[in-house]
Order: structure tokens, then C-alpha cells, then sequence
């Protein structure tokens, strides 16, 4: 017989089918490439297992008549064939349960993989429903059919699939990785036979990017054109930035693992962080025959700081070499066959990670891949390994789930090709908790590096005197320095002390409560105040603590977290060159106030501002990055780490008992890295005429790509509400821009449109009649 793998290509639009052998072998090639990166003793063999037995069932008649509309006895297209659904993925999941002796407890990782290749990670519980839906005289009918068709099946039984023996934690990831790498697989050699242009943007892609060791070589360059600038108007802090450089690059060279990068905020740990990371996976580099790094992961926690790193970095290593990837208005799912004409190679690189630098969000890393459950997500999670994995700002990793988190990057260092690179000014004592090895310092003596670069003065006299919001809007207008930055906790008291400020076209309020657009537009007006040295006093959130390069002479900051408060400082005299009239160096100044309202949520952040009021009463130096150890330690000890969940039954239970569990679902519903989620809102408001042609183009879309491309662009235009508040602003689903993404067979992510009953002020964002949420 004759069976086939997919009808023909749309695009090509040669009537030639793909066999199911052609799909079956391309399938198990590229498996096999992509689990070369996972250290475990099987992995080739399970590779090859997933390959020859994810489309089993297709080998059904049933689904070849009803779903493809092939006969395979004549070999013939049968368009007389009513189409129907037909199941394919529960066979061969049932055929590996076998294989494996009937465990159904220690065959997950390769059953749980086939079984949902084309859905989403269930629970144990589920994947018995598919078993049962299949039986073994079925199964043994269609091997024999598979082994006429594809002589290398019988091969493949000489050699049975062996048990894992993982539990918990390492076991879960094996499972998510095997899954992805399936998903990948099948969905490449799908594209390759039925949308040659995508498949030929994606070679093209390859053919441009560079390898690590290329891109250090432009990074070198660039440092090399930076420190001759800086020879002609030498600078005492370019020195010792290029010294902690130099530093770090030299234990390059260390085997794979754990690092800590602690660096003083200004020190320029962006580009050395990359630095260092690009010239690790270029020592470690990946060969055609051995494993080893192949790019670069920098995950930042904050969307409002991703545009921005990514940016530097496509201006130093080049466009094609840098994809930014971030969960703003996501797709849950792709087609396996897309549009007529070839893509944006970066668009495509977004589906797999398969490009040499990822700037992502450490939601996209940790929330929506490493503890995801979906396809789209798993995709991309086999390209986790062999990488370097940055994190910056480690300090903002969510106490809450922790354990899991650190435990993920135990086992993607031990058994994937990975090391993993702690950056901040501010290190959790991270070396504290069971799961991790001993981190290397980057730097030595960065205590020496903070004392040197220590550009401002902190004054903790007023951290227990509560000062009302209209003495803090007399105080930032009466006070001598006209550039003065105020950083409060809450949105509500940003708006209440700008009130109180006064309005002026000098007075600026940011916070998440205005659309990313709105923010930058304001962002450069403040910048191009502050460098021209003209009056300029703004009221904002926590948003502008991390990676927003602004300088100002003077900071105000309300008693919070110890390390937002040393962020805070980062954005004070940052470039140190801030002078007397006399032309002297001095220190910027940094005023931590508590506010008479001193309002803050239960939870992780009121533990650290209860622990930062301790410190700062004790006059801790916060130059020294000493002082976050016993701090972070404490905040461990009153934070449980492994937060339990509530489950729909009304038990509660870990992450870590979860996975011992294979709960995939529940994990990756209840894994939150912010614990009080929010959702996307159209502000129509903002800017009418973009947001129309917008939609307009979305409702036009002829293919699912241009849909998706349209969704994405509307972010700009877009706020985060907290779900709880949906309910009591009477928002509505977009549903026309939804039936038409579904239409198109894309489902859109969720997004709801502000209404116009409600204001979006030009000053301060969407009126929310007193939301007093934290900004994280």
C-alpha cells in the first residue's frame, strides 16, 4: 500500500503528496539533531523512538480515506471521501506504553510526547484516557503496516526503548524537552514539503547569522571603537568599566555551570554580560560531532526594558543575528502550513528560538516555556539547550517560585549544555538553597568596583518620618535641583503626588497606566530635557528603576525593597558627571522617604520593604554588595519558595509535588511569576487613526501571518489591567478581530478594548477611578 503523510502543498500547487515514510524519516532526522543537546544516556535512541512512532496512526485507513482523502490500495487522491476527524497521536503513544512493559508510571516521557504533539501537555490521569482509546491488536496492525512500509521500523525493535528512572523535576523537563523537539521536528519537515518560501527564509536565516565566535569578534570591534572615543576625552568610569570587562571575559574559559556577574548599576553589565556569554558558548562552542553552546539567552524581567536591550544589542551584532521575543500578546498556536510568499526570517525564529541571540522576558523563559504546556510554547524549549542563559536584574527572580525555578536551571546546566549567568548590583543569596551548585564570581573584589563607581549620597534620615503627598509635591517644587526624579510604589500615589507637584510642561508622570507608546514618547522628551540641562521633575513607578537609561542629579525614592531602592539610585548622577558651580565632581543625592500613605500588598514585596525599614535603620551601607546577603537570607526564611497552589479540588499543593505527579496542566495554569495576573487593553483612545488602520488591516487579513504580524504591532497601543479588575470596568472582548483570527485558523490571544466611556488622560493614562495596583 501506498500511505501518504500530508496532501499537497498549497503553495506549490504541484499536486505532489508526501509519503508518510518521507515524513516519517524527516521527522526522526531532525529529532535526532535536536536531542544531540540532552545529555542523557537515551536520548538518541528516544529521538529515534519519537520519530518512527509519533504518526502511527495515520496508518489507519480511516485516516488516510477520511482525513486525507487518499486511498492507499490504488494510490489514488479520492476527493469523493467525506473528510472527517480522525485521531493519529494515541497510537503511538500506546505502542511506546507497550514497548515500555505497560508502566504506565515510567513510560511518560516518551507517551506523554507522541500523545500530545499536536495538543498540549495534559496529566497522567489524561494520557490513560488515550491509552485506553487504543488497543494493543490495533497497535500491533498498525506496526506491521508501518514495518511493510518503512523497512528501518524493524531495525528500530532490535533495540527497545529503555526507562528513564527520572523523577520530579528532572523528569518533568525531559518530558517538556522530548515533547518540543517532536513538535519542531514534525512541524519542519511539515513546512519544508508544504511551505517551501518559510523553509527557505529559515535556510536563508542561517546563512547570514553568525556563529559565537563571529559575533565576539563584532563585539570586540565595538569596544575597541568605544575605548578609543574615550581616549580622546578619557573618563575615569570607562576604565573601570572596560577593567570589569576584561575581568569577566578572562574566566571565559571555565568549564560549563553557575556565574554571578555583581556589578554596580552603571558599570556597564549589559554588554559585558554579553560579552562574557558570547565568549563562553564560543570556547564551548557546538561541533557537527560533539554537543556543546550554540547562543545566547539574555532574559530581562521587565517588558518595559526588553525593547531597549535588544536594540543595543542589533546595534552592535546586527539585525538578523538578535530575535526579541517577549509574551505581550502571544499566540497560543501556529499553522503547520502558512502563507504563500516567504516571511520575515526573525517572525519565523520566534515560533523555535533558532537564532544565535534570544532577548526574552523572564515570563517567556521560566512561565511560558521551561514550565509551559502548550505546543507553540514547548517548541522552542529544545534550543534552551546549548545555551547561555543570562538573567539580569536575578534579584527580581519571584520569591514565590523560586525553588522551581532554580531547580530548572539545575537540571538544564546538568544535563543540557547550558550555564547560567546571575546579573545584578543586588545578588540573592542564591548559593544558599539545596538544589544549586557554588556560583563563580566574574568579578574579583566587586566590593572595590562599588566603592569606585559610588556616584551618590544616600540620605535614610527620613525613612520613619511619613510625609504626606502634598509636603512631597511642595518639597520636589521648592527644591533647588529643577531635574529631580520622584519614584513611588503604587500608581495611585504617583498620580496624587504629581496632583500636588503641580502641573507644568515641565512635570512629567510615567507609569504602566499609559500604553508603551505613550511612555516612549514621554521618555524622550525627558531625555532630551535632561541633556540640555533644562527643568524637569517627574513623578513615576517602579518601571523606571531597571535598564531605563535616564540621569538624574536628584532621586527621591518611597521606602520599598532594598535592591529597587539601590535601582532607584542607578538612575542618580549615572554617567558621574554631575558638577558644583565651581566645576568640581560631587555626588548626586538619593532621598528615601515613606510616604504617609505607605500602602503595599501582602506578600513578597511588604516582606522586603519590612526587611529594607530594618536595614536602612541600621544604617547598612548600601554600596557594599555584602549587604544583600543576610538580607535576601532573611527574606527566604519569610518567604516560602515553593508557594503552594490551590487546586480545583480545593487541596493545595507545590510545584515540586505537581511534577512528582506529572501534572503538567495544572503547573502550567498556576505557574505565575507575577502572582496577581494581568490581560492586554486596547486603548482605541490614545491614537484613534493608528489603532483603526490596525484593526482595519486585521479584519482584511487574508492569512493567518498578516493577522499575527497586526496583532502584535497593536502592543504599543496596549495596557496591562489586573484581571480582578476586568470585571468592575465593564471591558468587552474584541470578538470581531477574534472570529476573524479564528477564521484564519489562528487563535488570537485574550485582549479586551478600553471603553470609551472611560477617560485616557494625556498626562496620566487610563483613568481607572483609583487602581491602586504595584507595579512590578
Amino acid at each position: 500500500m501506498n500511505y501518504m503523510g500530508h496532501s499537497p502543498s498549497r503553495e506549490r500547487n504541484d499536486g505532489v503528496w508526501q509519503s508518510l515514510k518521507a515524513h516519517v524519516e524527516g521527522v526522526t532526522t531532525l529529532l535526532r539533531q535536536h536531542a544531540r543537546f540532552f545529555n542523557h544516556p537515551n536520548a538518541d535512541l528516544d529521538a529515534q523512538w519519537l520519530g518512527f512512532m509519533h504518526d502511527l496512526g495515520k496508518y489507519r485507513l480511516e485516516f488516510q480515506r477520511h482525513r486525507l482523502q487518499w486511498e492507499p490500495m490504488t494510490g489514488k487522491e479520492d476527493r469523493t471521501l467525506a473528510v472527517k476527524p480522525c485521531p493519529h497521536s494515541d497510537a503511538g503513544a500506546k505502542a511506546l506504553y507497550v514497548a515500555l512493559g505497560g508502566q504506565r508510571q515510567h513510560s511518560g516521557e516518551l507517551a506523554f510526547a507522541v500523545a500530545n504533539h499536536h495538543g498540549a501537555l495534559r496529566d497522567i490521569g489524561a494520557l490513560t484516557g488515550r491509552l485506553d482509546s487504543t488497543t494493543e491488536a490495533e497497535v500491533d496492525d498498525l506496526l506491521e503496516a508501518a514495518c511493510q512500509d518503512i523497512p528501518a521500523f524493524d531495525a528500530l525493535f532490535q533495540t527497545p526503548p529503555q526507562l528513564t528512572g527520572l523523577t520530579g523535576a528532572a523528569r518533568t523537563l525531559y518530558t517538556r524537552m522530548l515533547l518540543g523537539a517532536l513538535v519542531d521536528a514534525d512541524r519542519l519537515d511539515t513546512e519544508e514539503h508544504g511551505s517551501p518560501s518559510r523553509a527557505q527564509a529559515r535556510k536563508d536565516a542561517h546563512a547570514a547569522q553568525g556563529s559565537m565566535a563571529q559575533l565576539l569578534a563584532k563585539l570586540t570591534g565595538h569596544q575597541v571603537n568605544l575605548a578609543a572615543l574615550d581616549a580622546a576625552n578619557p573618563k575615569p568610569i570607562n576604565a573601570l568599566r572596560r577593567d570589569m570587562y576584561t575581568q569577566a571575559l578572562g574566566k571565559a574559559d571555565l568549564p560549563p555551570g553557575f556565574f554571578r556577574l555583581t556589578m554596580p548599576t552603571g558599570g556597564g553589565k549589559t554588554l559585558t554580560s554579553l560579552g562574557f556569554a558570547l565568549r563562553h558558548a564560543a570556547h564551548h562552542a557546538a561541533t557537527d560531532e560533539n554537543p556543546g553552546m550554540r547562543r545566547v539567552i539574555y532574559g530581562v524581567p521587565f517588558t518595559t526594558i526588553i525593547e531597549q536591550t535588544a536594540q543595543e544589542f542589533r546595534g552592535v551584532l546586527g539585525d538578523i543575528n538578535v530575535l526579541e521575543h517577549h509574551s505581550n500578546l502571544e499566540f497560543k498556536e501556529r499553522l503547520e502550513t502558512d502563507a504563500p510568499q516567504a516571511p520575515d526570517p526573525l517572525r519565523l525564529a520566534t515560533e523555535n528560538w533558532d537564532a544565535p541571540v534570544i532577548v526574552t522576558t523572564t515570563v517567556q523563559l521560566f512561565q511560558e516555556t521551561l514550565f509551559g504546556n502548550r505546543t507553540a510554547q514547548l517548541r522552542k524549549l529544545h534550543n534552551v539547550a546549548g545555551s547561555v542563559i543570562v538573567l539580569d536584574e536575578a534579584q527580581s527572580l519571584p520569591t514565590h517560585r523560586l525553588t522551581p525555578i532554580l531547580e530548572a536551571l539545575r537540571e538544564l546546566v546538568a544535563h543540557y549544555h547550558v550555564s547560567v549567568v546571575f546579573c545584578t548590583a543586588t545578588q540573592p543569596a542564591l548559593d544558599d538553597f539545596p538544589s544549586q551548585q557554588s556560583a563563580v564570581e566574574l568579578i574579583d573584589e566587586p566590593a572595590h568596583y562599588f566603592r569606585e563607581l559610588q556616584r551618590v549620597d544616600y540620605e535614610l534620615s527620613r525613612v520613619n518620618d511619613p510625609v504626606s503627598a502634598a509636603a512631597l509635591g511642595a518639597e520636589l517644587r521648592q527644591d533647588v535641583n529643577e531635574r529631580v526624579l520622584c519614584i513611588v510604589n503604587t500608581k495611585k500615589l504617583a498620580h496624587e503626588v504629581y496632583q500636588s507637584l503641580g502641573d507644568a510642561p515641565h512635570h512629567f508622570h510615567l507609569s504602566t497606566n499609559m500604553c508603551p507608546h505613550h511612555r516612549r514618547e514621554v521618555l524622550k522628551v525627558i531625555r532630551e530635557r535632561l541633556h540640555n540641562k533644562q527643568p524637569c521633575r517627574v513623578i513615576a513607578t517602579q518601571l523606571v528603576e531597571a535598564g531605563v537609561d535616564v540621569d538624574f542629579p536628584r532621586v527621591y525614592r518611597a521606602l520599598g525593597p532594598l535592591e529597587a531602592i539601590v535601582q532607584a539610585a542607578g538612575r542618580c548622577n549615572r554617567e558621574g558627571k554631575l558638577q558644583d558651580e565651581y566645576g568640581n565632581h560631587v555626588r548626586g543625592l538619593v532621598t528615601v522617604f515613606r510616604p504617609e500613605e505607605h500602602k503595599l500588598p501582602p506578600g513578597d514585596y511588604r516582606v522586603r520593604t519590612d526587611l529594607a525599614n530594618k536595614y536602612l535603620s541600621e544604617q547598612s551601607d548600601l554600596h557594599a554588595p555584602g549587604t544583600f546577603t543576610p538580607y535576601f537570607r532573611e527574606l527566604f526564611l519569610h518567604v516560602e519558595t515553593d508557594q503552594k497552589i490551590r487546586l480545583d479540588s480545593g487541596h493545595h499543593a507545590t510545584v515540586a509535588q505537581l511534577q512528582d505527579e506529572m501534572d503538567f496542566e495544572t503547573v502550567a495554569r498556576k505557574f505565575q511569576m507575577i502572582e496577581d495576573n494581568t490581560v492586554p487593553v486596547i486603548v482605541r483612545q490614545y491614537a484613534p487613526e493608528e489603532i483603526n488602520e490596525l484593526l482595519r488591516r486585521i479584519l482584511n487579513a487574508r492569512e493567518s501571518w498578516q493577522v499575527r504580524d497586526e496583532w502584535r504591532k497593536l502592543q504599543r497601543y496596549t495596557v496591562q489591567v489586573l484581571r480582578r479588575d476586568i470585571q468592575t470596568l465593564d471591558l468587552h472582548v474584541v470578538s470581531e478581530l477574534k472570529a476573524r483570527a479564528e477564521r484564519l485558523g489562528t487563535e488570537p490571544p485574550e485582549l479586551y478594548e478600553w471603553p470609551t466611556k472611560y477617560r485616557y488622560d494625556p498626562k496620566f493614562g487610563l483613568d481607572t477611578g483609583g487602581m491602586d495596583a504595584l507595579v512590578y
